[in-house]
């Protein structure tokens, strides 16, 4: 599993953006939040890529479709 490095670097970004939109918002820094924010956003989405590569078997190739309603006898 060659991605625990990554995954380390990226939850400690996701924390220390979090933190520091905290801190930006605390001290009303409207750049110092939005760049938190960017960076804890931008790590999240890599976050939830790694998980759904290491998951393949849950994707499919098929498109998802919805099955036509079946009648129910009742009765």
């Amino acid at each position: 599993m060659r991605s625990n490095p990554v995954k380390a670097i990226v939850w400690s970004l996701l924390i220390v953006g979090l933190i520091g939109a905290g801190v930006g918002i605390s001290e009303l820094h409207v750049h110092w939040t939005v760049a938190s924010l960017i960076v804890a956003s931008v790590s999240g989405l890599v976050l939830l890529r790694i998980r759904a590569d290491a998951h393949p078997e849950l994707h499919r190739d098929r498109p998802m479709t919805v099955a036509e309603p079946q009648r129910v006898a009742v009765g």
